[in-house]
């Protein structure tokens, strides 16, 4: 983006920079250039300070102080060489400063100095963006992790109790797995939770959102669900696993069923996301309380009975 209001200074630039293959926009004033500046897509501006209609520092200040354009860098053109007009034109976030008359190989060493330094940004965020993703999985079964589900469930609280929309959660915990550790050994626990998320993840749709809550325990995050169909979805996902075995190494096959335990914010008004996972957790201890391999609701209010079991937990 280069602003400046003299024609052969833009005539110049232009020339410079597009034969280097840079797309180049221009501007002759401050008005004209701000609002280029919101509209169109650009990485580095030479900006002039002595525009007809305002003091190119204010449009340097404005953009430095909106976090859109964090990964932008301004590069002042000006005919005043003075150290305190240098000073004032870095210390209001310019990122170099020309002095005209210029030189077109330092403009050019410049723009491609800026350049490197706007290049390497968008890589540190790229990979803040993948740490943050990889922080936000399960290292064992790929799926979102607690701290990743705590902040999504605060999010879809807060939105569905401020449109009135259902929500619901369930909490689904894998039957006797202390038994598959102590039995067959921590590995083929481990081969047992990522079976299990695969088929939750078969299970799920598109909208829901699927947690390892901690150990051999999951949530899902139900959007737009009542709890009569949250009932069926832990109906689903119970016999998703009861329906095969999971092999393990040496040729064994484990029986496994989960227990589910299902919560709405529709059903009962929560006043916290907190008080509504509470909720589907009590209902998952009756779940295991009554015999495991089945499907609890909430109590707050009348529920719907849960599914009877149709296999037997492992022993």
């Amino acid at each position: 983006m280069v602003i400046d209001d003299d024609p052969a200074i833009v005539r110049l630039l232009k020339k410079i920079l597009s034969d280097q293959e840079m797309e180049v926009v221009t501007c002759s004033t401050a008005g004209e250039g701000f609002v280029a500046l919101q509209e169109q897509d650009w990485h580095i501006c030479l900006l002039d300070r002595g525009l007809p209609d305002s003091d190119g520092i204010e449009i340097c200040r404005l953009v430095k102080a909106d976090a859109r354009f964090d990964a932008r860098r301004v590069i002042m053109l000006s005919g005043y060489d003075s150290l305190d007009a240098r000073v004032e034109a870095l210390n209001l976030g310019a990122d170099d400063y020309i002095t005209k008359p210029f030189h077109p190989a330092e403009v050019l060493a410049r723009v491609k100095a800026s350049w490197r330094a706007v290049e390497m940004q968008q890589q540190l965020v790229e990979m803040a963006q993948q740490l943050e993703e990889l922080s936000g999985h399960d290292d064992l079964t790929g799926v979102f992790n607690r701290r990743h589900f705590r902040k999504t469930i605060a999010r879809a609280f807060d939105h569905s109790r401020r449109y009135k929309r259902p929500l619901s959660v369930a909490i689904i915990d894998v039957d006797h797995f202390k038994k598959v550790n102590d039995c067959f050994g921590h590995q083929a626990g481990d081969t047992v939770l990522a079976e299990v998320a695969k088929r939750f993840l078969r299970s799920v749709r598109s909208s829901d959102y699927l947690a390892r809550y901690g150990g051999e325990e999951f949530v899902v995050l139900l959007p737009e669900t009542q709890l009569g169909d949250a009932l069926t979805f832990g109906e689903k996902v119970r016999a998703a696993i009861a329906s095969s075995p999971v092999p393990i190494a040496g040729g064994e096959a484990l029986p496994v069923t989960v227990s589910v335990g299902a919560a709405s914010l529709a059903h009962t008004q929560f006043n916290s996301a907190a008080e509504m996972i509470r909720a589907a957790d009590q209902a998952l201890y009756r779940a295991k309380r009554n015999g495991r391999n089945r499907v609890e609701a909430e109590r707050r209010r009348t529920t719907r009975p849960a599914a009877a079991p149709v296999a037997q937990p492992m022993a």
